[in-house]
């Protein structure tokens, strides 16, 4: 009997110790859909760290759920939608936004700091520097 108990709990410690060590994967989904504005999906983004990839002017930006209220001037459209992630993205491009969507510059904000995505007619959200949204800071 004594040898069955123990063997019980070696059991137990044994798988229990065979979790899969990802207990904070719900909290990395949730930080991710916050960064990610609610708006049609392509079904090409996911091989890439972040969802709502864009480049435009040399520069990574990721889309998030933040609205812009107030643009100036369109600066351009994404060009191309992105269906693999590679090292050379061309400029004007995503992996989410589709083909001919609209980029603005934010009322009263340099494009280095942020851009505004036209998600659907006449309502936008912002694009952050990837830095930005890494916590990092941008340095050349």
């Amino acid at each position: 009997m004594k040898i069955g108990m123990t063997l019980l709990l070696f059991l137990v410690i044994l798988l229990a110790g065979c979790g899969t060590g990802n207990k904070n994967s719900s909290e990395t989904q949730q930080a991710k859909a916050k960064i990610n504005p609610p708006t049609e999906t392509t079904g090409s983004s996911a091989s890439w760290p972040f969802a709502r990839m864009i480049k435009f002017q040399d520069r990574i930006y990721v889309g998030v759920e933040e609205k812009v209220e107030s643009v100036e001037g369109k600066l351009g459209e994404i060009k191309h939608l992105l269906t693999q992630a590679n090292f050379d993205e061309p400029d004007e491009s995503s992996n989410y936004y589709k083909e001919g969507t609209a980029l603005y510059q934010i009322a009263g904000v340099p494009v280095e700091s942020g851009i505004a995505v036209e998600a659907a007619p006449g309502q936008y959200v912002k694009a952050l520097p990837v830095e930005e949204v890494l916590g990092g800071s941008r340095s050349k």
